[in-house]
């Protein structure tokens, strides 16, 4: 794939609709080699299309909400570029014992109608944990990354972007006299477990902060990807083809064959095979049914 600055986008500028601190990690990916300026808006409340903390239902899926937030950035500034940004947890290789986190950007260009969508997604490792008293909270954060946020929630009781122990404590304290009606005695257990849960903004989050890069990265690659054909960027081998023939018997497996990149203006296809020219015949049906 040619790697040169892509001449499809219609201006050198896009504008990120966030409230959440996203453009100090995706502008300095994509300002490299000159290719893409970032600036920022935040005149919309992207709060109201859904919460992490699930106050606010996400009605749109991922992808939809990311290419949403493209083009309220572009109405809101007059730009003819607009990126939007969005995270989703659940799923992965292992659903319910290894947390995931997808991170997807989607570039919208209202001139050439191009569209990118990237994304990166891994192991999400920062989990809620639980702290019986003052001393197993501070104990607790110790072992934990000091810039990430956490929330309290609990019966209509939600408190976010708590940094620090005596944040957590205040927090703990509020909800204590919300329920009992009378503040909690210096150095007392706590009524029940204290549940302490990640607030997962992207600028309270360092672990997301990492995916969110690496969503930047593959954006910059993708625009730098150019077509042979029309030069068009974009030109990425995103299209799956299985059927691995087995090294057995010859079948064609459920096993990746082949990656394709296609051009969305004009067609144009490159194949790009896997190393591997059979499959293990423990993948075949016809030799492992």
């Amino acid at each position: 794939m040619s790697h040169h600055k892509p001449k499809r986008l219609s201006a050198d500028f896009a504008v990120l609709l966030t409230q959440h601190g996203k453009e100090s990690v995706i502008g300095p990916v994509l300002a490299g080699d000159g290719l893409l300026t970032l600036r920022h808006t935040d005149a919309f409340d992207t709060d109201t299309l859904g919460t992490f903390s699930g106050e606010i239902e996400r009605t749109l899926s991922p992808v939809d909400c990311a290419r949403h937030k493209a083009r309220l950035a572009c109405e809101l500034t007059g730009a003819s570029i607009g990126l939007g940004s969005e995270g989703s947890f659940g799923g992965g290789p292992l659903p319910g014992l290894v947390g995931w986190d997808q991170e997807l950007l989607v570039l919208v260009d209202l001139e050439s109608g191009l569209e990118i969508v990237a994304s990166a997604e891994g192991p999400f490792e920062t989990r809620e944990w639980e702290a019986t008293d003052a001393d197993s909270l501070r104990a607790g954060l110790q072992a934990r990354d000091p810039r990430q946020g956490w929330l309290l929630q609990t019966d209509g009781y939600l408190d976010k972007g708590l940094l620090g122990a005596e944040a957590l404590l205040q927090s703990a304290s509020r909800l204590f006299e919300q329920k009992t009606g009378c503040a909690p005695g210096e150095g007392d257990p706590f009524p029940w477990p204290l549940r302490i849960q990640p607030d997962l903004r992207a600028m309270v989050c360092p672990e997301r902060q990492v995916a969110i890069r690496k969503a930047a990265e593959n954006l910059r690659e993708r625009l730098l990807s150019r077509c042979p054909g029309c030069a068009a960027p974009d030109f990425w081998p995103d299209q799956l083809d299985f059927g691995l023939p087995c090294g057995g018997c010859g079948f064609a497996t459920g096993c990746l064959r082949q990656r394709r990149a296609v051009c969305a203006h004009c067609g144009a296809e490159e194949c790009y095979p896997v190393e591997e020219q059979f499959a293990d015949p423990g993948r075949c049906q016809i030799c492992n049914p």
